[in-house]
Formats: C-alpha cells, sequence, structure tokens
C-alpha cells in the first residue's frame, strides 16, 4: 500500500506544487524553487523599501516590522525545507516501512486515525490560507465595487492592505502591486500549510507507534496463550514482546530524528514566531480600541490567528507524544507479568525502568513542547505585549 497517496495526498500535492517534494527531481522544480524564493524576497524588499521614502513614526515602524517579520518567517520555512530535503525523505522511508510491517487491522487502524487526524488539520490550514488570499483581494477591491454599486462624486480612494514601496505609481498600477501581495502572502500561507503540518504528520505518527506498543503490550498475555502447553507458552510470550519492544524502539527513533532534524530550524523560528506574535497581539488590541481600520483589523486577526492555532497545536501534539510515551510505561506495569517466565520478567522491568523516562520532542535542547511550554509562551507573549504598550 502506498500510505503517501492514500493518506498524505494533499501534503505531496502541496508540496510538489512549491517545489519542496523531496522525491521529485527535475528542472521544473528548480525553476518553482528560484520563482518562490524571488517572490517572497521582492515581497521583503518592496517592505524594507519603505524606510527609504517615507517618514515613520513608532506605531507605523511596529506596523511594517511586523510584516516583515511574517515575511522573514515564509523564507525561514521555505529555505528549511531546502536544505533538510535529504532528512525528511529518510522520515518518509522510515514511516513507509513501519506502514510496511504493520499487518494486524487494530494496529493499521490506529495508524489510520493519526494519519486521518493529520489530513483535516493539513485541510483546515489550506482553507484558512485560501480564505485569507480571497479576503485580501476583497478588500482591494471594495472601493472599486462600491464605485459601481454606489457611485459617487468622486472615485473611493483605494487603500493597499500592507504599507509597501515599489517606486512605481500606486493609483496606476494598483491592481498589480495588490495581485504581487496577496501572491506573495498566498504562497508564504500555503507555504506555511505545507511546511506546518507535514512534521505534526510525523509527531502523529510517533504518538501511533507508541500506542500500537501498548496495544502490542497489553495483549501479550492473552487467555488463547496462558492455556498452550508451556514450551509454546514461552516461544509466544517472547516473540510477542520482542515484537513490542521493537515498535517501541522504532518510535522513540522516529521521536530522536525528528527532534535533530528541525531542532535549529524550529528554534530559529521560534524566535521569529514569538516576535511576529507578540507585535500583532500589539496592534490587534490598538486597531480594536480605535475601530477605525477594517483592513488592519481582519489582517491581523488572521496572523493572530494563525500563529495561536499552530503553536497550540505544535505543544498540543509534543504533549501526546509525552503521553502515549508514558502510557507504555503504564501499560508495561499493569501486564499479567507474574504469568511470564522468570527471564521475561527480567526483560519486563527494563522495560518499565525505560519507558519511564518520558520522551518529549524539544526545541533547540531548550524548550520542550507541551501543554505547559504553550502556557510560558503565551506569558511570554503577553509580557512582551505590555512592554509594547507602556512604551505608546
Amino acid at each position: 500500500m502506498d500510505f503517501i497517496e492514500q493518506y498524505y495526498k494533499l501534503n505531496r500535492i502541496l508540496l510538489l506544487c512549491l517545489g519542496l517534494w523531496p522525491y521529485q527531481n527535475s528542472a521544473f522544480k528548480k525553476i518553482q524553487i528560484i520563482f518562490y524564493q524571488t517572490l517572497f524576497v521582492s515581497f521583503l524588499v518592496c517592505q524594507f523599501n519603505t524606510f527609504l521614502v517615507k517618514k515613520c513614526n513608532t506605531d507605523v515602524l511596529l506596523k511594517i516590522f511586523t510584516y516583515i517579520v511574517f515575511d522573514c518567517i515564509y523564507i525561514v520555512k521555505y529555505s528549511a525545507w531546502l536544505l533538510l530535503s535529504n532528512n525528511i525523505k529518510y522520515i518518509f522511508d522510515r514511516m513507509r516501512h513501519d506502514w510496511n510491517i504493520l499487518k494486524d487491522q487494530t494496529e493499521c487502524e490506529i495508524l489510520r486515525e493519526y494519519a486521518d487526524n493529520a489530513r483535516l488539520h493539513t485541510i483546515f490550514f489550506l482553507l484558512l490560507a485560501t480564505l485569507c488570499f480571497l479576503g485580501l483581494l476583497t478588500l482591494g477591491c471594495v472601493p472599486r465595487i462600491l464605485d459601481i454599486i454606489m457611485p459617487l462624486n468622486e472615485s473611493r480612494p483605494r487603500q493597499l492592505p500592507i504599507i509597501v514601496e515599489y517606486f512605481i505609481d500606486e493609483e496606476t498600477y494598483f491592481y498589480a502591486i495588490l495581485i504581487h501581495i496577496a501572491t506573495a502572502i498566498y504562497a508564504g500561507s500555503v507555504t506555511l500549510a505545507a511546511c506546518a503540518t507535514m512534521p505534526i504528520s510525523y509527531i502523529l505518527h510517533v504518538c501511533a507507534m507508541f500506542k500500537i506498543a501498548s496495544y502490542r503490550i497489553k495483549h501479550i498475555c492473552g487467555k488463547d496463550v496462558l492455556n498452550m502447553p508451556k514450551d509454546i507458552k514461552q516461544y509466544i510470550l517472547y516473540e510477542r514482546l520482542i515484537h513490542a519492544i521493537y515498535v517501541h524502539r522504532r518510535a522513540m527513533d522516529l521521536c530522536r530524528i525528528l527532534t535533530n532534524t528541525f531542532t535549529i530550524f524550529y528554534f530559529v523560528l521560534l524566535g521569529f514566531g514569538m516576535l511576529s506574535m507578540s507585535l500583532s497581539f500589539f496592534h490587534l488590541l490598538h486597531v480594536i480600541i480605535s475601530l477605525n481600520d477594517p483592513v488592519d483589523l481582519l489582517m491581523f486577526l488572521c496572523i493572530v490567528f494563525i500563529h495561536l492555532y499552530y503553536i497550540f497545536m505544535t505543544n498540543y501534539f509534543g504533549q501526546n507524544v509525552t503521553d502515549t510515551s508514558i502510557n507504555v510505561s503504564e501499560t508495561t506495569y499493569n501486564t499479567p507479568w507474574y504469568a511470564m517466565p522468570l527471564w521475561m520478567q527480567k526483560l519486563i522491568c527494563i522495560m518499565i525502568q525505560r519507558s519511564n523516562k518520558k520522551t518529549s520532542l524539544t526545541i533547540g535542547g531548550l524548550f520542550e513542547t507541551s501543554l505547559e511550554g504553550f502556557a510560558t509562551l503565551m506569558s511570554m507573549c503577553t509580557s512582551y505585549v505590555m512592554v509594547l504598550q507602556s512604551t505608546q
């Protein structure tokens, strides 16, 4: 069974469209990479251009900087995925091997359950990116639409959703500029959707493997085995225990590989993300208080929601890894080990000792993804917003 085609088809399509699919080797992929990198960098340059030609007060400066940081997240995400292409391919190969070695119907159902969960988050993230893109285009065209429906003596002023400078006449090339902005934001949002949900899929696969290990341990001493002759019973118990240990070890190894692969990448993103979310919260509060700019209100609501959703989900699934790994220890402890031979009881003790050491995903060796970690990040973000507010 091609598990990628069946359960990760949407992720594959998104990565193919971005030129980031690790199994894709073609000249067209190089063209895609050049196009997207040029798009993101040109959008970033156009935002920096505003510092050259416009006088900016503190509020405008922070507003421009908010969008610049968000665009930097696009670039970091895209570039990191290119650099980690071989690692990502190796992780996919490990996942394919896991799908191929598991034959039990219940175990396959556990894998399918977690894969379906990952697919739902991918669909949601993609829909969110599409809605933001359509919202940007609609807001840019609202003055023109109103001029047609309810015309005034003079045309309504048109406003770009983001402060940029292209060194061309903004009124004449308004829609060309709007399309460039919307395309850059949509491409960046799709990059976030593809490059954010794929690691979530990996994490959920780790959770599934831990759950399968617990399932195997729980069914080591079935009633069908205990009534068998001694020699046959010992052989089956030993075989089941070894299979459970094998799955448990593969889950721990994949968790370690994920940590080693993404730790530096996510550590950089964590810094950009906290800065972007703090600035976005700060501007959102100001827009809500003033209630005079619906475009900014929509933009910052989208940015804040994307940050909250992504940070919460990453920490939530990180917590799931810890919980499912600890559950292996609890399940092992609750098995009828007393019905096993003495030498197997010693193996069980070793497994309990190892599984008691919780498995977790860490970022930069400093931050552990968990619900407690999410609360810590929210507390830090609130503190930064209060500091920014005190400067006003």
